[in-house]
């Protein structure tokens, strides 16, 4: 019987912590009494390992407990086997209290850029030793990582269907149509999707969710749009939109600061009303989470609404 079958055969962690405290203390009654055992159930402990190695590991040299040859061979692996033991009791614990673990997030663009970075920081500064990773998709391919365990929590906006998953809310965001800050329409004291359709769209992504919501938003008013081009990066979008080459449709938290600096202006069409979308977590509803993934929800949470979106 050779390597790590070896054992399931003997050796018990008892066996081992015995050998190496008799090793220390060079006596069977402190190394007893260091364990709160007796001094025969100690020295029981040492013989079964003895019997299990095939060899002596300690001697009576009057009445101080030596090492023989195969004692001092045998010492530092037991050492390195307890401090392991030690070493991984110590990892389970600062898992068990949160500060240690990892989690893996999908996430659509206008979260990830325009309102994660933040918390993160945050949650990085408090627990420093919980690594996350971070990536961007589009709703419909973030809702296929979380059902197939790819990542650990999605968050998406509430057009993407969702109903096979446990689900939780985190902030509502408007949705709204941007223009050029120069284009006429900006000017309009009233204006209609009717008339917004009239013009190119620029259409965030190719996601069949998202277009199929745009799309929708037309069709109330009996409009279609022309959609001229097709971008996956929302900044991209919205740097075709200055330039004037037409209008587009994202999230109000997406545009804040190109409103802010005149650079794009939000429409708000009379035809329709406000439009809004939930943005969510989801995640499998058997997904069990580690005390650390449970913390960083916790946080999203306690957070979120502090925001100013």
């Amino acid at each position: 019987m050779y390597g790590i079958e070896i054992f399931y055969h003997f050796m018990e962690l008892r066996q081992l912590l015995a050998f190496k405290r008799i090793a220390e203390l060079r006596s069977y009654t402190r190394a007893a009494e260091s364990l709160s055992l007796t001094q025969p159930a100690i020295s029981h402990q040492l013989r079964l390992l003895e019997e299990d190695m095939g060899q002596k590991l300690l001697e009576m040299n009057g009445r101080m407990a030596t090492l023989t040859l195969a004692g001092e061979t045998f010492l530092p692996f037991v050492e390195r086997i307890l401090e392991a033991i030690e070493g991984s009791k110590r990892a389970m614990e600062t898992i068990n209290t949160g500060e240690r673990g990892s989690l893996t997030i999908a996430a659509i663009g206008s979260s990830t850029v325009y309102v994660l970075p933040h918390l993160l920081y945050k949650f990085r500064v408090a627990h420093p030793q919980i690594d996350i990773i971070l990536r961007t998709a589009g709703g419909d391919e973030i809702r296929d990582l979380v059902a197939h365990n790819q990542v650990d929590i999605g968050i998406v906006g509430s057009h993407v269907p969702i109903s096979e998953f446990a689900t939780l809310p985190l902030f509502k965001d408007k949705i709204v149509p941007f223009v050029n800050a120069g284009h006429p329409l900006a000017r309009k004291r009233r204006v209609t999707f009717a008339e917004i359709a009239r013009e190119p769209l620029i259409q965030l992504g190719t996601w069949r969710s998202w277009r199929n919501y745009v799309l929708s938003i037309f069709h109330q008013v009996g409009a279609t749009p022309s959609i001229r081009l097709q971008l996956d990066s929302i900044d991209a979008v919205k740097r075709m939109v200055e330039r004037g080459l037409g209008f587009t449709i994202i999230p109000h938290t997406a545009a804040r600061e190109e409103v802010a600096e005149g650079k794009l202006a939000a429409l708000n069409p009379i035809d329709v009303p406000p439009l809004t979308r939930e943005v969510l977590m989801i995640r499998r509803k058997q997904k069990t989470f580690s005390r650390s993934q449970q913390l960083f929800i916790d946080f999203l949470q306690a957070e979120i609404p502090k925001l100013k979106l």
